[in-house]
């Protein structure tokens, strides 16, 4: 083993590099000030709202219809008056049943005590579903979360507050109605009835469960509270609620003083059986929710990742040569996650603030001090929030930012493994690496201790609240004072009109659930912020423009009869540096025509604008008179292959490398591009010819092998127009005059053009273009450039056979 992974020291200097007690500051030029911050309450908001066209298709599904089956698009949230349909047949039913129920006798018709109750939130649910559809734009949603609401007070109304179960059906009754609703719509064409319905409004269903959840919960720690503690604990008779439920009518207080033992313990047996059923099903439940949430949430990961991946393939080559690869990668790969974390978090923020207000409400039922109290927590969580937020924004900005680069140093190490093994580079590697990691853990770690801080500090606040509400709750439960809402317990049917060993233990659990709740709740906005700061990398992406894009009257290429003309063409991509400089050139179809130059005379970037990968400032580049901008960009790419000086292999088989470009290629046509690429006699010695698979990035091949593949991919996509990029630099002598015989050869109908600094290559081309920073100096033949005195070309050709000859002179 080296030395460097045994010597002592630097092991000692690894194991300080993360110190448990004492952390290691960000680098100053890594790190950011709270000023830097530009982000408040909105618009992070707007930054989790943003994510809404990617939540959107599962919250409202989409429509199914007989005639043409499911849609692709998004449903909308309520009918729109274009589409034609309604669900006025929900409203006519509901009217009908709201009227039915207190005909058929389901319920009382009166406004007195306790059916005001009831009839209240009814009045709302029926106003709002009426008013729904004609809601402005702007306040339909408002309209719908109101219906929701309404909704849920009728439940609670009916299922708690009436005695019976003819109430209760009541009730669900009126909310399936409003439910199926908006789940089914119709409309009248042509004289006939046509129909859809809602499908895969998969975030509906997992809210419908979630509270469900939560109604059970209520409802079974209430049931629990009094069968426990007052019935099985201290032999109390049995409320009238619970006496009804069991059907055990004669153990109330009318009838009985006392429960027996026998009696109290036929109760235990009832309650774990109760306990048995509804945990088996709440296990079960629970479980299908954890798988449903996750997939839910990978699917909405999925799309955002999608679009991500598509805008990036669409940003010009400026953004690529200005960003780092492993910021991209983080960017598409971790930055997108965040979405999911969003449904997560919004998830988690509804149940809070619904478990909260709940809590706020069923405690003023008893206790509206206490309740005051617990209402009174969410003043230290606004603000620690307004200390906190600020501080979570801009350390997770450092943090993403500093773990981006380490995604770009593994990166960029694992692409220079063979230079850093060269130039035995391993250790430099390897601190590089250790520094950019210490410094992101550093990161994250500040953002862990800001919640962590600010989450133990309102775990002090809350529990300070509870032990003194508890207190006070303990010293009535010990006096039997009476409730604030024991006329209200009553209607429920349960023992809670004065304070007891149930109300006791059931109040503390709401008590510490609503404090818990608040925690949560802080803690999950807290989260929110980081979340934020990850959709923000992942949307400044999404906003950028791409530089080449096309015309809403776009045309399709078809092919190439004439020639491709650049015309004064003008590029920059400083303005104080230009690159190109009135370049005029004409390419005709058999023809080769060579790019030649030195070094940074514009000829890479001619053919980047060819390919539309920039546009020209100045002048234009047509293709049979039609300027490249008229043209739709894919069709115009589709028309162009392209071998480049990099060759970018892939481990896969030889035949599926060559077909990269043209994933429809027959066997015939890759066999015909191997020959064309003449490496024909080396495929055929490989042990499975064609169908052998490389190493990865084709690390077994010579450097001229690959070149050759490379030609070979860009030919079987048998395109009119050609781009090679040094098509022959690593070739030898031989081989190079093959190549350039065979794509003469194939190219006879095709536009051809090579970029090369090899004398033999350019001398086979029919039309050579001599460029010079940044402008057109001399064209013609090799013979006809050869011929002039003055000739720049000749100059060039001179230059180059001397060194040539003169690194032959050295070599032997």
């Amino acid at each position: 083993m080296p030395k460097y992974f045994l010597d002592e020291q630097e092991n000692r200097k690894r194991a300080k590099a993360l110190s448990i007690f004492k952390l290691t500051s960000v680098p100053a030029e890594k790190d950011k000030s709270l000023g830097q911050d530009k982000s408040g309450f909105r618009d992070v908001l707007h930054l989790l709202f943003r994510s809404w066209p990617y939540i959107r298709p599962m919250l409202l599904g989409r429509w199914w219809t007989p005639e043409e089956g499911k849609e692709t698009r998004t449903a909308d949230l309520i009918p729109l008056p274009r589409e034609g349909y309604s669900f006025i047949w929900a409203r006519v039913l509901f009217v009908v049943v709201a009227i039915g129920g207190i005909l058929a006798g389901l319920v009382e018709f009166s406004l007195s005590w306790p059916w005001m109750l009831l009839y209240i939130p009814v009045a709302a649910q029926g106003g709002v579903f009426f008013a729904v559809s004609h809601a402005p734009r702007q306040f339909r949603i408002h309209a719908v979360v109101g219906l929701f609401m309404a909704s849920v007070g009728t439940i609670i109304a009916s299922f708690f507050f009436i005695e019976g179960w003819k109430s209760s059906l009541y009730g669900g009754l009126l909310t399936v109605v409003v439910i199926a609703g908006w789940m089914v719509q119709y409309r009248i064409s042509d004289g006939k009835i046509g129909y859809r319905v809602r499908l895969e409004a998969h975030l509906v269903y997992f809210y419908g469960v979630t509270f469900f959840q939560r109604f059970v919960g209520i409802v079974t720690g209430i049931l629990y509270a009094d069968l426990i503690n007052q019935n099985i604990f201290l032999g109390e008779p049995l409320a009238p609620a619970i006496s009804s439920l069991f059907m055990l009518p004669e153990w109330t207080q009318a009838h009985i003083s006392e429960l027996t033992t026998a009696q109290r313990h036929t109760l235990k047996w009832i309650y774990i059986g109760i306990s048995l059923g509804v945990g088996t099903l709440m296990f079960i439940v629970g479980c299908l929710q954890g798988y449903y949430n996750i997939w839910i949430q990978q699917m909405i990961n999925q799309n955002l990742r999608l679009a991500l991946i598509e805008r990036w393939q669409l940003l010009s080559m400026n953004y690529h040569s200005d960003h780092r690869t492993g910021d991209s990668v983080f960017r598409i790969y971790q930055d997108t996650s965040q979405v999911t974390v969003v449904i997560n978090h919004l998830i988690n923020l509804t149940i809070s603030v619904f478990s909260y207000i709940s809590c706020v409400v069923l405690v003023f039922v008893l206790s509206p001090p206490l309740a005051l109290a617990v209402l009174l927590l969410f003043l230290p969580v606004l603000l620690l929030g307004a200390f906190a937020m600020p501080r979570v924004r801009i350390f997770s900005l450092v943090y993403r930012e500093t773990t981006s680069d380490v995604t770009s140093t593994i990166q960029e190490s694992f692409s220079a493994i063979r230079l850093i093994k060269a130039f035995n580079n391993v250790r430099q590697t390897q601190e590089k690496m250790e520094r950019d990691s210490v410094v992101s853990f550093n990161a994250a770690y500040r953002i862990r201790e800001v919640i962590a801080r600010i989450t133990i500090f309102m775990f002090v606040v809350a529990a300070t609240i509870m032990i003194v509400g508890e207190s006070f709750m303990a010293w009535w439960a010990y006096n039997s004072a009476p409730t604030w809402g024991r006329d209200l317990a009553a209607l429920v049917g349960v023992s809670f009109v004065v304070w007891n060993l149930g109300a006791f233990r059931w109040f503390q659990g709401e008590f510490r659930g609503g404090a818990n709740n608040l925690r949560g709740l802080l803690r999950n906005w807290m989260t929110a912020q980081d979340m934020a700061m990850g959709l923000k990398r992942v949307f400044d992406i999404l906003d950028m423009e791409p530089d080449v894009f096309n015309k809403p009257d776009a045309k399709l290429m078809d092919g190439i009869k004439h020639e491709v003309k650049f015309d004064s063409v003008c590029f920059h991509y400083d303005p104080e540096r230009p690159v190109l400089n009135n370049i005029d050139m004409v390419a005709k179809p058999g023809e080769i025509t060579a790019i030649i130059g030195p070094t940074g005379s514009g000829k890479s970037t001619m053919l980047n604008l060819m390919l539309r990968l920039f546009d020209p400032q100045k002048g234009s580049i047509s293709i049979d008179g039609v300027d490249l901008r008229d043209l739709d960009v894919l069709s115009l790419r589709s028309q162009i292959a392209i071998a480049l000086q990099e060759n970018v292999l892939f481990a896969l088989s030889v035949s599926d490398n060559i077909r990269y470009s043209a994933p429809r290629a027959t066997a015939t046509d890759v066999r015909q591009a191997i020959e064309v690429a003449a490496m024909n006699e080396y495929v055929d010695g490989l042990p499975n010819g064609m169908h052998t698979v490389l190493a990865d990035r084709g690390g077994k091949l010579s450097v001229g092998q690959k070149q050759r593949l490379s030609i070979a991919r860009a030919v079987v996509r048998d395109t009119p127009i050609l781009v090679l990029d040094e098509p022959t630099a690593a070739l030898d002598a031989v081989t190079e005059h093959q190549v350039m015989t065979n794509l003469a050869e194939w190219g006879r109908e095709r536009v051809i053009f090579i970029v090369t600094h090899r004398i033999s290559t350019i001398r086979q081309a029919d039309n050579i273009v001599y460029l010079d920073e940044g402008k057109v100096i001399e064209t013609g033949s090799h013979d006809e450039l050869m011929a002039r005195s003055d000739s720049r070309y000749r100059v060039f050709v001179e230059e180059e056979s001397r060194l040539t000859s003169g690194t032959l002179e050295t070599s032997a």
